[in-house]
Protein backbone atom coordinates (compact mmCIF):
# COMPACT_ATOMS: atom_id res chain seq x y z
CA UNK A 1 0.00 0.00 0.00
CA UNK A 2 1.28 3.44 -0.84
CA UNK A 3 1.35 6.33 1.16
CA UNK A 4 -1.15 7.78 -0.79
CA UNK A 5 -3.56 5.25 -0.12
CA UNK A 6 -2.84 4.78 4.00
CA UNK A 7 -5.75 6.30 6.13
CA UNK A 8 -5.42 9.13 8.05
CA UNK A 9 -4.35 8.40 11.55
CA UNK A 10 -7.58 8.55 13.94
CA UNK A 11 -7.62 12.41 15.70
CA UNK A 12 -9.22 11.41 18.90
CA UNK A 13 -8.99 14.99 20.39
CA UNK A 14 -10.50 16.32 16.94
CA UNK A 15 -13.33 13.99 16.94
CA UNK A 16 -14.40 14.63 20.56
CA UNK A 17 -14.05 18.33 20.44
CA UNK A 18 -16.76 18.24 17.70
CA UNK A 19 -18.90 15.27 18.30
CA UNK A 20 -19.13 15.29 22.01
CA UNK A 21 -20.66 18.77 22.18
CA UNK A 22 -23.64 17.62 19.80
CA UNK A 23 -24.13 14.09 21.76
CA UNK A 24 -24.23 15.57 25.05
CA UNK A 25 -26.64 18.97 24.14
CA UNK A 26 -28.79 16.18 22.91
CA UNK A 27 -29.00 14.19 26.32
CA UNK A 28 -29.00 17.63 27.70
CA UNK A 29 -32.39 18.51 26.08
CA UNK A 30 -33.69 14.98 25.96
CA UNK A 31 -33.47 15.24 30.48
CA UNK A 32 -34.20 18.49 30.30
CA UNK A 33 -37.62 17.97 28.55
CA UNK A 34 -38.22 14.55 30.87
CA UNK A 35 -37.79 16.44 33.54
CA UNK A 36 -40.18 19.73 32.68
CA UNK A 37 -42.79 16.96 31.67
CA UNK A 38 -42.94 15.56 35.13
CA UNK A 39 -42.32 18.44 37.21
CA UNK A 40 -45.26 19.96 35.29
CA UNK A 41 -47.64 16.70 35.24
CA UNK A 42 -46.77 16.18 39.12
CA UNK A 43 -48.15 20.26 39.66
CA UNK A 44 -50.94 19.92 37.64
CA UNK A 45 -52.20 16.97 39.12
CA UNK A 46 -51.59 18.52 42.29
CA UNK A 47 -53.60 21.48 41.65
CA UNK A 48 -56.52 19.00 40.52
CA UNK A 49 -56.08 17.21 43.89
CA UNK A 50 -56.29 20.81 46.05
CA UNK A 51 -59.27 21.58 43.83
CA UNK A 52 -61.06 18.12 44.15
CA UNK A 53 -60.55 17.93 47.94
CA UNK A 54 -61.86 21.94 48.32
CA UNK A 55 -65.30 20.90 46.04
CA UNK A 56 -65.86 17.71 47.85
CA UNK A 57 -65.21 19.47 51.08
CA UNK A 58 -67.60 22.54 50.65
CA UNK A 59 -70.23 20.37 49.65
CA UNK A 60 -70.19 18.00 52.57
CA UNK A 61 -70.07 21.00 54.98
CA UNK A 62 -73.02 22.96 53.72
CA UNK A 63 -74.83 19.02 53.29
CA UNK A 64 -75.67 20.36 48.87
CA UNK A 65 -74.23 17.33 48.22
CA UNK A 66 -77.38 15.37 48.42
CA UNK A 67 -79.21 17.65 45.91
CA UNK A 68 -77.48 15.41 42.91
CA UNK A 69 -79.41 12.29 45.18
CA UNK A 70 -82.63 14.63 44.92
CA UNK A 71 -82.61 16.92 42.58
CA UNK A 72 -86.45 17.64 43.20
CA UNK A 73 -85.90 18.57 46.10
CA UNK A 74 -85.56 22.67 46.30
CA UNK A 75 -83.88 23.98 49.31
CA UNK A 76 -81.29 21.49 48.40
CA UNK A 77 -81.14 22.35 44.81
CA UNK A 78 -80.64 26.37 46.33
CA UNK A 79 -77.66 25.87 48.42
CA UNK A 80 -75.99 23.48 46.02
CA UNK A 81 -76.04 26.02 43.37
CA UNK A 82 -74.89 28.63 45.77
CA UNK A 83 -72.06 26.69 46.16
CA UNK A 84 -70.80 26.07 42.68
CA UNK A 85 -71.59 29.43 42.06
CA UNK A 86 -69.39 30.35 44.34
CA UNK A 87 -66.77 28.38 43.63
CA UNK A 88 -67.13 29.20 39.81
CA UNK A 89 -66.52 32.54 40.62
CA UNK A 90 -62.94 31.70 42.34
CA UNK A 91 -59.82 32.89 40.24
CA UNK A 92 -59.01 31.09 37.67
CA UNK A 93 -61.73 29.42 37.36
CA UNK A 94 -62.96 29.97 33.68
CA UNK A 95 -65.19 27.12 33.45
CA UNK A 96 -67.68 25.47 35.30
CA UNK A 97 -70.00 22.49 34.63
CA UNK A 98 -71.99 19.70 37.29
CA UNK A 99 -72.78 16.86 35.32
CA UNK A 100 -75.66 14.35 36.89
CA UNK A 101 -74.75 10.43 36.98
CA UNK A 102 -77.01 10.28 33.93
CA UNK A 103 -74.55 12.69 31.91
CA UNK A 104 -76.95 15.01 32.27
CA UNK A 105 -75.55 18.74 33.11
CA UNK A 106 -77.48 19.88 36.08
CA UNK A 107 -75.27 23.61 35.86
CA UNK A 108 -73.03 25.44 34.05
CA UNK A 109 -71.33 28.89 33.99
CA UNK A 110 -72.64 28.77 30.50
CA UNK A 111 -76.22 28.23 30.68
CA UNK A 112 -77.29 26.97 27.35
CA UNK A 113 -75.24 23.53 27.96
CA UNK A 114 -77.80 23.21 31.39
CA UNK A 115 -80.07 20.06 30.39
CA UNK A 116 -77.98 18.91 27.22
CA UNK A 117 -76.43 15.10 28.19
CA UNK A 118 -72.85 13.60 26.78
CA UNK A 119 -72.77 10.31 26.65
CA UNK A 120 -69.31 10.31 24.46
CA UNK A 121 -67.11 12.13 26.88
CA UNK A 122 -63.84 9.70 27.85
CA UNK A 123 -62.92 12.00 30.73
CA UNK A 124 -66.48 12.41 31.91
CA UNK A 125 -66.63 8.72 32.00
CA UNK A 126 -63.75 7.88 33.43
CA UNK A 127 -64.44 10.22 36.30
CA UNK A 128 -68.17 8.82 36.74
CA UNK A 129 -66.27 5.27 37.71
CA UNK A 130 -64.45 7.57 40.36
CA UNK A 131 -61.27 8.75 38.91
CA UNK A 132 -59.93 12.09 39.30
CA UNK A 133 -59.58 13.09 35.53
CA UNK A 134 -56.54 15.83 34.64
CA UNK A 135 -56.17 17.04 31.25
CA UNK A 136 -53.84 20.18 31.49
CA UNK A 137 -51.82 21.91 28.60
CA UNK A 138 -50.13 24.98 26.95
CA UNK A 139 -52.75 27.64 25.88
CA UNK A 140 -52.12 27.99 22.66
CA UNK A 141 -52.33 31.69 20.95
CA UNK A 142 -55.40 31.06 18.83
CA UNK A 143 -56.89 29.40 21.10
CA UNK A 144 -57.05 32.73 23.53
CA UNK A 145 -59.47 33.63 20.97
CA UNK A 146 -62.41 31.67 23.08
CA UNK A 147 -64.70 33.07 24.87
CA UNK A 148 -63.82 31.53 28.20
CA UNK A 149 -60.04 33.38 27.78
CA UNK A 150 -61.49 36.93 26.69
CA UNK A 151 -59.28 39.02 29.30
CA UNK A 152 -57.09 36.35 30.64
CA UNK A 153 -53.81 37.13 31.63
CA UNK A 154 -51.36 37.06 29.24
CA UNK A 155 -48.84 35.80 31.88
CA UNK A 156 -51.34 32.48 32.16
CA UNK A 157 -49.55 30.13 29.55
CA UNK A 158 -51.17 26.82 30.98
CA UNK A 159 -54.94 25.32 31.31
CA UNK A 160 -56.14 22.38 33.78
CA UNK A 161 -59.26 21.12 33.00
CA UNK A 162 -60.58 18.68 35.89
CA UNK A 163 -63.17 16.18 36.11
CA UNK A 164 -64.19 15.79 39.69
CA UNK A 165 -65.97 12.64 41.05
CA UNK A 166 -68.31 13.71 43.77
CA UNK A 167 -68.72 10.77 45.91
CA UNK A 168 -71.43 9.63 48.43
CA UNK A 169 -70.60 10.69 52.31
CA UNK A 170 -70.15 6.93 52.35
CA UNK A 171 -67.92 6.50 49.77
CA UNK A 172 -69.69 3.89 47.91
CA UNK A 173 -71.31 5.47 45.16
CA UNK A 174 -70.16 8.40 42.46
CA UNK A 175 -73.46 10.55 42.31
CA UNK A 176 -72.22 13.23 39.85
CA UNK A 177 -69.19 15.09 38.40
CA UNK A 178 -67.95 18.74 38.49
CA UNK A 179 -65.81 19.70 35.40
CA UNK A 180 -63.71 22.74 36.44
CA UNK A 181 -61.56 24.43 33.70
CA UNK A 182 -58.89 26.87 35.10
CA UNK A 183 -55.72 28.64 34.42
CA UNK A 184 -54.08 29.55 37.45
CA UNK A 185 -51.35 32.19 37.27
CA UNK A 186 -49.84 31.26 40.25
CA UNK A 187 -49.29 27.82 38.59
CA UNK A 188 -48.57 29.01 35.44
CA UNK A 189 -45.38 31.27 36.83
CA UNK A 190 -44.41 28.28 38.95
CA UNK A 191 -43.89 26.21 35.92
CA UNK A 192 -41.95 29.01 33.88
CA UNK A 193 -40.07 28.96 36.72
CA UNK A 194 -39.29 25.36 37.02
CA UNK A 195 -38.48 25.27 33.36
CA UNK A 196 -36.21 27.91 33.53
CA UNK A 197 -34.12 25.98 36.87
CA UNK A 198 -34.67 23.08 35.14
CA UNK A 199 -32.52 24.40 31.58
CA UNK A 200 -30.43 26.31 33.49
CA UNK A 201 -29.39 23.09 35.42
CA UNK A 202 -29.27 21.44 32.22
CA UNK A 203 -26.68 23.89 30.39
CA UNK A 204 -24.44 23.80 33.21
CA UNK A 205 -24.11 19.68 33.68
CA UNK A 206 -24.00 19.68 30.15
CA UNK A 207 -21.28 22.41 30.20
CA UNK A 208 -19.13 20.72 33.18
CA UNK A 209 -19.63 16.96 31.92
CA UNK A 210 -18.02 18.33 28.19
CA UNK A 211 -15.38 19.97 30.19
CA UNK A 212 -14.44 17.34 32.67
CA UNK A 213 -14.78 14.99 29.77
CA UNK A 214 -12.42 17.32 27.60
CA UNK A 215 -9.94 17.11 30.54
CA UNK A 216 -9.88 13.42 30.21
CA UNK A 217 -9.93 12.56 26.55
CA UNK A 218 -6.56 15.46 26.38
CA UNK A 219 -4.92 13.52 28.69
CA UNK A 220 -5.53 10.11 27.18
CA UNK A 221 -5.11 11.21 23.83
CA UNK A 222 -1.49 13.03 25.25
CA UNK A 223 -1.01 9.64 27.18
CA UNK A 224 -2.03 7.74 23.97
CA UNK A 225 0.83 9.62 21.60
CA UNK A 226 3.52 9.38 24.61
CA UNK A 227 3.12 5.69 24.19
CA UNK A 228 3.22 5.17 20.78
CA UNK A 229 6.56 7.22 20.68
CA UNK A 230 8.12 4.82 23.52
CA UNK A 231 6.30 1.71 21.52
CA UNK A 232 7.92 3.43 18.13
CA UNK A 233 11.95 3.80 19.89
CA UNK A 234 11.05 0.59 21.77
CA UNK A 235 10.60 -1.05 18.22
CA UNK A 236 13.53 0.93 17.10
CA UNK A 237 15.70 -0.17 20.41
CA UNK A 238 15.01 -3.98 19.57
CA UNK A 239 16.20 -3.47 15.67
CA UNK A 240 19.41 -1.36 17.00
CA UNK A 241 19.64 -5.17 19.61
CA UNK A 242 19.56 -7.60 16.63
CA UNK A 243 21.21 -5.48 14.49
CA UNK A 244 24.12 -5.08 17.04
CA UNK A 245 24.19 -8.64 18.28
CA UNK A 246 24.63 -10.21 14.74
CA UNK A 247 27.52 -7.54 13.82
CA UNK A 248 29.45 -7.24 17.06
CA UNK A 249 30.83 -10.40 17.35
CA UNK A 250 31.95 -10.37 13.38
CA UNK A 251 33.55 -6.43 13.64
CA UNK A 252 35.11 -6.47 16.54
CA UNK A 253 37.60 -9.94 16.15
CA UNK A 254 38.95 -8.25 12.99
CA UNK A 255 39.25 -4.97 14.60
CA UNK A 256 41.16 -6.95 17.40
CA UNK A 257 43.41 -8.50 15.37
CA UNK A 258 43.90 -5.03 13.41
CA UNK A 259 44.48 -3.34 16.93
CA UNK A 260 47.62 -5.87 17.67
CA UNK A 261 48.99 -5.19 14.71
CA UNK A 262 49.20 -1.56 14.56
CA UNK A 263 50.67 -2.46 18.09
CA UNK A 264 53.44 -5.00 16.81
CA UNK A 265 54.62 -2.26 14.09
CA UNK A 266 54.91 0.57 16.80
CA UNK A 267 57.90 -1.59 18.63
CA UNK A 268 59.29 -2.55 15.14
CA UNK A 269 61.89 -0.17 14.60
CA UNK A 270 62.72 -1.09 10.99
CA UNK A 271 60.08 1.35 9.03
CA UNK A 272 58.89 4.46 10.84
CA UNK A 273 54.86 3.74 10.73
CA UNK A 274 53.91 4.65 14.11
CA UNK A 275 52.03 7.70 13.03
CA UNK A 276 49.79 5.45 10.54
CA UNK A 277 49.51 2.53 13.35
CA UNK A 278 48.41 5.57 15.84
CA UNK A 279 46.24 6.54 13.07
CA UNK A 280 44.61 3.29 13.12
CA UNK A 281 44.53 2.34 16.98
CA UNK A 282 42.52 5.87 17.20
CA UNK A 283 39.97 4.51 14.61
CA UNK A 284 39.89 0.98 16.06
CA UNK A 285 39.05 2.66 19.01
CA UNK A 286 36.20 5.04 17.82
CA UNK A 287 34.64 1.90 15.59
CA UNK A 288 34.95 -0.26 19.38
CA UNK A 289 33.30 2.43 21.15
CA UNK A 290 30.55 2.98 18.71
CA UNK A 291 29.32 -1.04 18.72
CA UNK A 292 30.12 -0.38 22.81
CA UNK A 293 27.40 2.54 22.47
CA UNK A 294 24.91 0.55 20.36
CA UNK A 295 24.84 -2.57 22.81
CA UNK A 296 24.46 -0.21 25.99
CA UNK A 297 22.17 1.56 24.15
CA UNK A 298 19.84 -1.50 23.47
CA UNK A 299 19.86 -3.02 26.46
CA UNK A 300 16.95 -3.64 28.27
CA UNK A 301 18.37 -4.80 31.64
CA UNK A 302 17.68 -3.31 34.49
CA UNK A 303 20.47 -0.81 34.95
CA UNK A 304 22.44 -0.85 38.75
CA UNK A 305 22.38 2.01 40.75
CA UNK A 306 24.42 3.27 43.58
CA UNK A 307 24.36 6.80 45.74
CA UNK A 308 26.83 9.33 43.74
CA UNK A 309 28.22 12.52 43.76
CA UNK A 310 26.74 14.13 40.82
CA UNK A 311 29.34 17.08 41.30
CA UNK A 312 32.23 14.28 41.17
CA UNK A 313 30.99 12.96 37.81
CA UNK A 314 30.73 16.18 36.25
CA UNK A 315 34.09 17.51 37.36
CA UNK A 316 35.67 14.27 36.01
CA UNK A 317 34.06 14.45 33.18
CA UNK A 318 35.08 18.22 32.67
CA UNK A 319 39.10 17.46 33.44
CA UNK A 320 38.83 14.30 30.78
CA UNK A 321 37.53 16.95 27.72
CA UNK A 322 39.39 19.81 29.00
CA UNK A 323 42.19 19.74 26.73
CA UNK A 324 40.00 18.46 23.44
CA UNK A 325 38.20 21.82 24.18
CA UNK A 326 40.92 23.85 24.71
CA UNK A 327 42.52 22.22 21.36
CA UNK A 328 39.19 24.13 19.23
CA UNK A 329 39.71 27.09 21.15
CA UNK A 330 36.29 26.27 22.91
CA UNK A 331 36.77 26.69 27.30
CA UNK A 332 34.83 24.00 28.71
CA UNK A 333 33.72 25.90 32.51
CA UNK A 334 31.78 24.11 35.37
CA UNK A 335 29.74 25.98 37.94
CA UNK A 336 28.63 24.43 41.06
CA UNK A 337 25.71 25.70 42.69
CA UNK A 338 24.59 23.03 44.81
CA UNK A 339 25.66 21.88 48.04
CA UNK A 340 24.01 18.45 48.34
CA UNK A 341 23.81 16.93 44.66
CA UNK A 342 23.53 12.95 45.44
CA UNK A 343 21.57 10.96 42.84
CA UNK A 344 21.27 7.40 42.81
CA UNK A 345 22.68 5.99 39.37
CA UNK A 346 25.29 4.07 37.37
CA UNK A 347 28.79 6.47 37.28
CA UNK A 348 30.42 5.16 34.41
CA UNK A 349 27.08 4.68 32.06
CA UNK A 350 26.22 8.35 33.78
CA UNK A 351 29.50 9.65 32.74
CA UNK A 352 28.89 8.38 29.50
CA UNK A 353 26.21 10.23 28.51
CA UNK A 354 27.79 13.61 29.85
CA UNK A 355 30.48 12.59 27.44
CA UNK A 356 28.27 12.30 25.00
CA UNK A 357 26.41 15.58 25.32
CA UNK A 358 29.80 17.47 25.44
CA UNK A 359 31.23 15.66 22.51
CA UNK A 360 27.74 17.15 20.86
CA UNK A 361 28.81 20.48 22.16
CA UNK A 362 32.34 20.64 21.44
CA UNK A 363 31.29 19.44 17.45
CA UNK A 364 28.78 22.36 17.15
CA UNK A 365 30.85 25.19 18.15
CA UNK A 366 33.21 27.21 16.72
CA UNK A 367 36.49 28.74 17.81
CA UNK A 368 36.24 31.68 20.44
CA UNK A 369 33.19 29.47 21.94
CA UNK A 370 32.49 28.73 25.18
CA UNK A 371 30.51 25.54 26.38
CA UNK A 372 28.99 25.79 30.27
CA UNK A 373 27.87 22.49 32.62
CA UNK A 374 25.77 24.56 35.29
CA UNK A 375 24.65 21.89 38.75
CA UNK A 376 22.18 23.82 40.29
CA UNK A 377 19.14 23.09 42.59
CA UNK A 378 15.57 22.80 40.59
CA UNK A 379 13.40 21.35 43.61
CA UNK A 380 13.48 20.00 47.26
CA UNK A 381 13.76 16.77 45.47
CA UNK A 382 14.93 17.46 42.04
CA UNK A 383 18.56 18.06 41.05
CA UNK A 384 19.32 20.37 37.59
CA UNK A 385 22.27 19.75 35.44
CA UNK A 386 22.44 22.50 32.22
CA UNK A 387 24.77 21.64 29.02
CA UNK A 388 24.71 25.21 27.35
CA UNK A 389 26.92 25.89 24.30
CA UNK A 390 27.18 28.71 22.05
CA UNK A 391 27.09 26.87 18.96
CA UNK A 392 25.27 26.65 16.15
CA UNK A 393 22.21 25.54 17.26
CA UNK A 394 19.46 23.05 16.03
CA UNK A 395 17.33 24.25 13.13
CA UNK A 396 13.38 24.05 14.36
CA UNK A 397 12.36 21.15 11.40
CA UNK A 398 15.16 19.01 13.29
CA UNK A 399 13.64 19.68 16.96
CA UNK A 400 11.12 16.98 16.85
CA UNK A 401 13.88 14.46 15.56
CA UNK A 402 17.10 14.91 17.28
CA UNK A 403 15.89 12.65 20.18
CA UNK A 404 14.83 9.57 17.76
CA UNK A 405 17.92 7.08 17.46
CA UNK A 406 20.05 7.30 13.90
CA UNK A 407 18.63 10.90 13.02
CA UNK A 408 21.61 13.02 12.52
CA UNK A 409 22.55 16.16 9.98
CA UNK A 410 26.39 15.25 10.70
CA UNK A 411 28.05 13.70 7.52
CA UNK A 412 30.26 11.02 10.09
CA UNK A 413 27.37 10.80 12.88
CA UNK A 414 25.17 7.85 13.93
CA UNK A 415 22.26 9.89 15.38
CA UNK A 416 22.91 8.10 18.55
CA UNK A 417 25.14 10.43 20.92
CA UNK A 418 21.38 12.17 22.19
CA UNK A 419 19.05 9.25 22.23
CA UNK A 420 21.76 7.29 24.62
CA UNK A 421 22.02 10.56 27.08
CA UNK A 422 18.38 10.53 27.17
CA UNK A 423 17.43 6.31 27.67
CA UNK A 424 20.18 6.59 30.12
CA UNK A 425 18.87 9.69 31.91
CA UNK A 426 15.35 8.12 31.98
CA UNK A 427 16.33 4.65 33.33
CA UNK A 428 17.67 6.36 36.14
CA UNK A 429 13.95 8.24 36.58
CA UNK A 430 15.11 11.66 35.50
CA UNK A 431 14.56 13.19 32.35
CA UNK A 432 15.97 15.25 29.54
CA UNK A 433 14.92 18.21 27.30
CA UNK A 434 16.14 20.61 24.93
CA UNK A 435 16.06 24.33 24.28
CA UNK A 436 18.08 25.42 21.10
CA UNK A 437 17.88 28.32 18.73
CA UNK A 438 19.29 28.65 15.53
CA UNK A 439 22.57 30.40 15.29
CA UNK A 440 22.32 30.87 19.30
CA UNK A 441 23.80 27.64 20.68
CA UNK A 442 21.66 24.98 22.47
CA UNK A 443 20.91 24.22 26.08
CA UNK A 444 20.45 20.14 27.58
CA UNK A 445 18.73 20.14 31.13
CA UNK A 446 18.75 17.08 32.48
CA UNK A 447 16.66 16.73 35.85
CA UNK A 448 17.81 13.99 38.25
CA UNK A 449 15.87 13.20 41.69
CA UNK A 450 17.72 13.63 44.76
CA UNK A 451 19.18 10.29 46.79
Amino acid sequence: MSAVDQPAPFNLLRWFAWLSPLVIALIALANAWLISRFLNDHLFQREASISRDFVQNILLSDESLAYLARTDDVALRQRFHEAIVNMSNMPDVLRANVFAADRTILWSSNPELIGKRFADNDELEEAMRGELVVHAGRIARDARQKREHEGLDPSVQFFVETYIPLVSPAGREVLGVVELYKAPLALSEAIREGQKQVGLAALASALALYLSLFWLIQRADRTIKQQHARLLDAETLAVIGELTAAVAHNIRNPLASIRSSAELSLEMPADDCSEQARDIIREVDRISGRITELLRLSSQEVLGRERIDLAGVLQRCVIENQSAFKERGTPLLFECRSSQSWIAADPALLQQAFLSLLSNAAEAMRQGGTCRIILEDAAPKQISVVVADSGCGIKAESMGQVLRPFYTTKPQGLGLGLPFAKRIVERFGGSLTLDSVPGDGTRVRLLFPRA
